[in-house]
């Protein structure tokens, strides 16, 4: 039997600086790919995966990403 994770660690706090001028105003995780924020595709890719919770860490717009995700969960 696998054992299944169940908390994954999403790293999200880098300054994108090869993304710029994209990233002079908002954080890489935000930048959006097909009409969905690189983050997304990776909480979503984490659930579709079963995982239960996604700890986001962040330092660049913080605010940014802590807004994007708790919009996410309402």
């Amino acid at each position: 039997m696998t054992a299944r994770l169940k908390t994954a660690m999403v790293l999200a706090a880098g300054l994108g600086k090869r993304m710029r001028p994209i990233t002079d105003t908002m954080p890489k995780p935000l930048v959006k790919i097909s009409g969905k924020t690189l983050l997304d595709w990776s909480l979503d890719s984490l659930a579709h995966a079963g995982v239960d919770k996604a700890v986001v860490n962040v330092y660049y717009f913080p605010e940014q990403i802590v807004a994007h995700v708790a919009a996410r969960r309402a």
